[in-house]
């Protein structure tokens, strides 16, 4: 069948960036159905490489002639014109290692739950470094390590990771602040922003209401956001500097947050290796107020008999703690 004059193969001649910037752009005015096919690809681009048109449609719970219309809308005659362009991107790359990874999780049907929940995360922390690109994290590394402040918005289940980050964080610099507000008690907590500060949200579907406090309040104040989210397509995304993704599959009935505290404890480490000396003199200096404050106990401790002060151990030679 010949092609309509409309549609031009743009597969050879369009890069994976300028794909990228395209279906953001397109999305908002997307059909709902088109639009999951669009933030599916965007999410899981080893995964359009890897795996068939159908196996992706049923993934995302669409028919496989969406993803035609969406190729289409896009400007591609076709599916594999629109995959071609993930093909070319990742041809010559180091390797995907998703299919492995899944692998974990298929067959896994013989395996306690705790099994099949230690296969799932391992699958969630691999996935870490396919999808996101290592320029895209050095730089919201350098970004958070060069900001005075930095105000961390991590709501609801998002807590957890939000804390690790800020207590980790806080062992080497200062200025790092975790919300403790929401609602309009978060505006007045936002209203101190400025141009210097750095936001990271931590973020996964169905987004906090709050998420739109502070897209306005980094609009208004012109600080930086880092975003750790579940999908490029957020209520952040329009105002993020950068985007991180982590995953949330699960065996249980609740998204797994584990993911997204392995790539909140990656910043701090990238932070620590950008900041260097600055950084272990602080470290230094917290550890031994924390020892001399008695913080600490030795493994073989036990409870003190009353009346009588326990006294903690010496700082352990490796220099960690818990």
């Amino acid at each position: 069948m010949a092609k309509d004059n409309n549609e031009r193969d743009l597969s050879a001649t369009m890069s994976m960036d300028e794909l990228t910037a395209t279906i953001h752009e397109q999305i908002p005015a997307m059909p709902a159905q088109l639009a999951a096919g669009a933030r599916f690809i965007l999410d899981h681009p080893d995964v359009v490489v890897t795996s068939s048109m159908r196996d992706i449609a049923m993934s995302i719970g669409v028919a496989p002639a969406t993803l035609v219309r969406l190729a289409r809308a896009l400007g591609f005659p076709d599916w594999s014109s629109l995959r071609e362009i993930y093909v070319a991107s990742y041809r010559g790359s180091p390797g995907l290692y998703a299919r492995g990874a899944s692998a974990l999780v298929e067959g896994a049907d013989e395996e306690s739950l705790l099994g099949r929940m230690a296969s799932t995360l391992a699958v969630d922390t691999t996935r870490l470094g396919l999808i996101n690109d290592a320029a895209t994290f050095d730089a919201a590394v350098r970004r958070l390590a060069e900001a005075p402040r930095i105000y961390v918005a991590a709501f609801l289940s998002c807590r957890a990771p939000g804390l690790t980050f800020t207590y980790i964080s806080r062992l080497f610099r200062d200025g790092v602040h975790l919300s403790e507000a929401s609602g309009s008690s978060l505006v007045t907590e936002l209203a101190t922003l400025n141009e210097k500060d750095v936001v990271l949200s931590i973020n996964f579907s169905p987004y906090s209401r709050d998420s739109l406090l502070v897209a306005g309040a980094v609009k208004r104040s012109g600080a930086g956001l880092i975003s750790l989210a579940d999908s490029r397509v957020t209520p952040l995304s329009d105002v993020a500097e950068h985007v991180l993704l982590f995953e949330t599959a699960s065996p249980s009935f609740f998204p797994t947050i584990t993911a997204a505290t392995a790539l909140a404890e990656s910043l701090t480490a990238g932070m620590m290796r950008h900041l260097g000396v600055r950084a272990t003199e602080h470290l230094t200096r917290v550890e031994e107020s924390l020892y001399a404050a008695d913080t600490y106990v030795a493994a073989n401790a036990r409870s003190p008999t009353p009346g009588i002060a326990s006294k903690s151990s010496p700082p352990p030679t490796t220099g960690n703690n818990s």
